[in-house]
């Protein structure tokens, strides 16, 4: 155990210190580890050695020494205990009760430090209600065609109008009728993502994220740009879900020769990057689904 004389003092002055924050303050990781070769070896072939002795070391012992390429990496929890209250005393008890599934995946992405299964695990949030979201929309278009005052029953051309319409919020795969994860995605940020309350918590985390966002692709992905505080909310969520789903599909799909694919740790600068506008989103999803005790 590590003997930190600066925690002896703080227990000293407050009298005392709960469990949960003896934990925090205690809890302690390993960042470093330093590896050197006698003679001079040109960086791609010493990048190969590293992998493979990473390799055999998870191989054999079960152990995980990841590659940390950038110090944000290494501050991003910083940035959302500046955020939030850090000081457990300062907690209220909770008056809403949340859906328990969505906070099994929320937790699980505040628990790893992998920003894929982090970036993943709030996607799940918002993947809960695809399903539905979907389905509702889809209701509320038949319904707003059928008690249109220029509809009916009786003329065919206002009847096909309305398959086609079906026909193209659907899509037929292996005899099975699924839907577009897209168009729920972006259905889904519609309802519970509220842009100004996203945009001041991103300002919050890093002044330098809505520009950036604005300004630049997904390396990897290839995730358009949004400008998140553009007055065209629609065209704002259409982007933001393509944003989105583009870089979800990377992580999940490695096919070799594809070129939307994500390298790990390769191209975890760029994922890094993505991760607060999915939690936060994911957030507001989890809080507008709760209900007060």
């Amino acid at each position: 155990m590590i003997y930190r004389p600066s925690l002896d003092r703080q227990i000293q002055d407050e009298g005392g210190m709960s469990l949960l924050e003896f934990i925090r303050q205690t809890s302690f990781r390993w960042l470093t580890l330093k590896i050197s070769s006698e003679k001079v070896i040109q960086a791609p072939l010493f990048a190969r050695y590293t992998h493979a002795f990473l390799f055999q070391i998870a191989y054999n012992l079960d152990i995980s020494l990841v590659p940390q390429r950038l110090i944000e990496e290494m501050v991003r929890s910083g940035r959302i205990n500046r955020m939030r209250r850090s000081r457990t005393e300062d907690i209220d008890p909770p008056r809403r009760v949340y859906n328990e599934d969505l906070v099994q995946h929320y937790l699980l992405a505040v628990s790893t430090e992998n920003p894929v299964i982090e970036y993943l695990s709030y996607y799940h949030v918002l993947e809960y209600f695809f399903e539905s979201v979907f389905n509702d929309d889809l209701v509320n278009t038949i319904r707003d065609s059928i008690t249109s005052p220029g509809f009916s029953y009786k003329r065919k051309t206002d009847i096909s109008k309305l398959i086609n319409s079906i026909k193209r919020s659907l899509q037929i795969r292996s005899q099975t009728i699924t839907y577009s994860e897209a168009e729920a995605l972006k259905l889904c940020i519609e309802r519970f993502a509220s842009m100004p309350d996203l945009i001041e918590k991103l300002n919050a985390y890093d002044e330098a994220l809505l520009d950036f966002y604005k300004n630049n692709k997904v390396e990897f992905s290839g995730g358009p740009e949004v400008d998140l505080q553009s007055p065209d909310s629609a065209a704002v969520a259409k982007k933001l879900a393509t944003r989105i789903y583009s870089t979800r599909n990377s992580l999940v799909h490695s096919k070799e020769g594809e070129r939307s694919k994500y390298t790990p740790f390769k191209d975890d600068r760029a994922l890094v990057k993505e991760v607060p506008l999915l939690r936060f989103i994911s957030e507001m999803v989890i809080v507008n689904e709760s209900a007060v005790q």
